[in-house]
């Protein structure tokens, strides 16, 4: 059974939580609610949840600013919001849960299945707060939270060079040459390094266009980048990259 503590000021979404995980989470056990940023604090000295449901709004401190006091965080957060916001990205970039009200079933299914799986399997998730801090102040997230089996790392977006599929996940290289093998399908993380200057070279490999410094396509096409890496590029993909690259090195 995990503790779960309820931090919002809507008296009404409070309730339809409480009644959505007393009839649908019978593992999740509610030990307590509080109504601000102030009252969540106390309330997580006094109760220590596994388990924090947490709203972004709140009168006198955001749910960030709840975080921010929480000297220890041992537990894991599922954020509440009914705004679809600027902050959705920084949740996504972070590898942080997160709820739209009004709740429906099926994401708090979704949500507490990722919670009980992490905290089952002992793996540290700190390191994904330290990045929400970061890119919540951000229009554009730099911080990247992914997954290894032991751990959540925070990358430096700007430090990827390669990012390609793998039988488990995903392989990502970087500027340094070093390497690190993580737990996320290639597919999640395409779809949100696309949005920055990660362009696609083959259906299972992505790069960094501000790490090239320099496309071939003779004799063969290739890419070679900044730290002297040199890779082939399917020549499908070749005149798509080239325009994208000629774009961002105006």
């Amino acid at each position: 059974m995990l503790k779960a503590l309820i931090v919002d000021d809507e008296i009404a979404s409070l309730r339809t939580l409480e009644i959505l995980l007393g009839q649908y989470a019978k593992h999740i056990e509610i030990i307590g609610v509080a109504h601000s940023a102030s009252e969540g604090v106390k309330a997580v000295s006094m109760y220590n949840p596994d388990i924090i449901f947490l709203d972004i709004e709140m009168p006198g401190g955001s749910g960030f600013d709840f975080l921010e006091n929480c000297a220890h965080r041992n537990f894991d957060v599922i954020f509440i919001t009914a705004y679809n916001n600027y902050a959705i990205k920084a949740f996504k970039y972070s590898a942080i849960d997160y709820l739209l009200k009004p709740i429906e079933i099926e994401e708090l299914h979704g949500a507490l299945e990722k919670v009980i799986r992490r905290r089952y399997s002992n793996i540290d998730g700190r390191n994904k707060y330290y990045a929400l801090f970061e890119n919540i102040r951000e229009i554009v997230p730099r911080k990247l939270v992914v997954q290894t089996d032991e751990r959540y790392e925070c990358l430096d977006i700007s430090s990827i060079v390669l990012v390609e599929s793998r039988a488990n996940g995903s392989q990502i290289k970087f500027a340094d040459g070093s390497e690190v093998v993580v737990n996320n399908p290639f597919t999640e993380l395409s779809a949100l390094l696309e949005e920055r200057s990660f362009a696609f070279i083959s259906p299972s490999q992505q790069v960094n266009l501000e790490m090239v410094r320099k496309l071939t396509s003779s004799p063969e096409c290739r890419i070679e980048f900044k730290n002297q890496l040199t890779i082939p590029v399917n020549p499908e993909y070749y005149k798509r990259i080239s325009k994208h690259f000629e774009e961002i090195s105006k």
